[in-house]
């Protein structure tokens, strides 16, 4: 695991940054499909046939087919970057996995390269300031049984609207499991159709995240 690791990082320092500031990968490109949307749009249909429900495509009684994946995405610091899905989505992985999996609390590679003090230098994707804040209110049980969360007595969590996020010098341990949000992608064709389109407020939020600053917007 660590020879790998090791083989990963010196790709991504010997790769150019440039790589990684200009164009990227649109994933939704494919699934805008105009033929793949009328196919699949269901809602639009008096009468649907019972193959058609499902993402199978067949008869229930029938053989499961499942597409052939590859996920020979290139090496890390050698792939472009997909564009988010949607405005601070948790960026998928471009770059091959292999050797890098499983993520555990001691054993983390991904740290290597993109904790902000490495990200710049290798051009990666830097761990936004969201992931070094602890979002969990501060909760105490009082004597009679009130609990209390950042000072105020509620009766149940949902009473707490945004917690006091407290920034840290450390990655919050809740974040070690980087692969619980962010996923590789394989060479596969969307199934059904998707009329959703992104809107991005400035080019810049495609490849980066402001989650931090805009946490509590909306929010009472």
């Amino acid at each position: 695991m660590r020879s790998l690791f090791k083989l990963a990082l010196v790709g991504a320092v010997a790769a150019s940054a440039a790589l990684y500031a200009g164009e990227v990968i649109d994933i939704n490109k494919g699934v805008n499909d105009p033929n793949l949307i009328k196919k699949e749009d269901l809602a639009n249909k008096k009468v649907v046939d019972a193959v058609n429900l499902g993402l199978r495509k067949g008869e229930l009684n029938g053989a499961m087919n499942l597409p052939k994946m590859k996920y020979d995405r290139p090496a890390p610091g050698t792939a472009k970057r997909f564009a988010r899905s949607y405005v601070n989505a948790p960026p998928l992985i471009p770059h091959s996995v292999e050797g890098l999996l499983p993520i555990t609390a001691k054993n983390n590679a991904c740290l290597g390269c993109h904790m902000p003090a490495a990200a710049k230098g290798v051009g990666a994707t830097s761990i936004p300031v969201s992931h070094f804040t602890d979002f969990r209110p501060n909760t105490k049980i009082a004597k009679d049984g009130k609990v209390i969360k950042d000072g105020k007595v509620v009766k149940n969590t949902s009473d707490v609207k945004i917690a006091k996020f407290k920034k840290m010098k450390k990655l919050n341990p809740a974040r070690f499991n980087c692969s619980q949000c962010h996923v590789p992608q394989a060479n596969v064709k969307p199934l059904v159709g998707n009329t959703f389109q992104p809107d991005f407020s400035s080019k810049d939020l495609m490849q980066k995240s402001n989650l931090i600053d805009v946490i509590g917007e909306g929010v009472k």
